[in-house]
């Protein structure tokens, strides 16, 4: 795994990022935030494509609108930490020839969410990986 620190490539993110797959839940309370004629609440379970402190890009079969608040539940399988974070959708993306789409999301500081640990495991991910990073260098 490598930080892509690009943010032209595929999103407007100016922080790093770390390609990461994590199972995330996402809780679709606004009546209008899927592009569809379905206005009840739903819960989504979908994955994240990469990480960083204030964002995530997801992969997610349906059309979430721009610019919709949600509520969104990120399960870490490997440690069973949970977050609790509000997110808005910033841009998406159909994915050529499947169904769904890839989705960029900014994540909202509050302290009724848990984005302060959110941004400590992040950081810790990345500390994770720089370590990962020397061991290959030194061996």
């Amino acid at each position: 795994m490598s930080v892509k620190e690009n943010p032209l490539d595929d999103n407007q993110r100016t922080e790093p990022r770390l390609p990461h797959n994590e199972v995330i839940y996402v809780e679709i309370m606004t009546p209008g935030a899927v592009e569809s004629d379905d206005l009840n609440p739903a819960v989504r379970a979908t994955e994240t494509v990469d990480i960083s402190a204030n964002g995530l890009q997801v992969r997610i079969p349906e059309a979430l609108r721009v610019g919709a608040i949600l509520q969104i539940c990120i399960l870490r399988e490997k440690t069973g930490d949970k977050f609790h974070l509000t997110a808005e959708v910033k841009w998406r993306k159909r994915l050529p020839g499947t169904y769904g789409y890839m989705t960029g999301l900014a994540l909202f500081e509050s302290e009724e969410t848990s984005i302060a640990e959110w941004k400590m495991a992040v950081s810790a991910m990345f500390s994770d990986e720089d370590a990962d990073h020397a061991d290959h260098v030194t061996h």
